[in-house]
């Protein structure tokens, strides 16, 4: 497997094409009194052919900057970065590894290359709107991610069901003598 940072010498139209957004969904995160309550809310997310071709597209307007996880040639994962900092925060716009794929470290990875991209950008933290699907929100919260004690609002407005969570990726500057 490997993470390479997306342009359109290495990505197209047609990289999607073997990509599975599937997910079955039993149980949900919810905000109750300021805290995460699981509830059960079962859904299935299922990405197809057009789905596939218009996440492609978003990739190649070159709006973003896109990591991708590749297994011999084949997108098994992708990670979209809004590349202008909010209040210090690098935003992941978009997520994914292939079903077929998880559990392997791949998201881990994509994860780390977001990391790596924001301390380039000077960014203190990574900030998502995160799908609150029971094993999204177990995941983000292994890799460190919390709730935002700062949620961006039109976020919040796009996606109301979702979790704002954030990472610290470097500690707070200390005033030096």
């Amino acid at each position: 497997m490997e993470i390479k940072l997306i342009d359109k010498s290495n990505f197209t139209r047609d990289s999607l094409k073997g990509f599975r957004r599937y997910q079955e969904v039993k149980n949900v995160y919810r905000l109750k009194d300021g805290n995460m309550t699981l509830v059960c809310n079962p859904f299935t997310e299922d990405w197809d052919a057009a789905r596939l071709l218009q996440k492609a597209e978003e990739i190649l307007k070159g709006k973003y900057v896109t990591y991708c996880a590749f297994e011999k040639n084949c997108v098994v994962g992708e990670i979209m970065l809004i590349p202008q900092l909010n209040k210090g925060r690098l935003i992941i716009d978009s997520f994914h590894v292939s079903s077929d794929y998880r559990r392997r470290g791949i998201g881990r990875s994509l994860l780390e290359a977001a990391r790596q991209e924001a301390l380039k950008r000077g960014a203190y933290s990574l900030y998502a709107s995160c799908c609150s699907a029971e094993e999204t929100i177990n995941f983000y919260s292994a890799m460190g991610f919390r709730l935002s004690s700062d949620p961006i609002p039109s976020l919040v407005k796009d996606e109301p069901y979702d979790l704002q969570m954030e990472c610290m990726i470097i500690k707070e500057k200390t005033n030096k003598r």
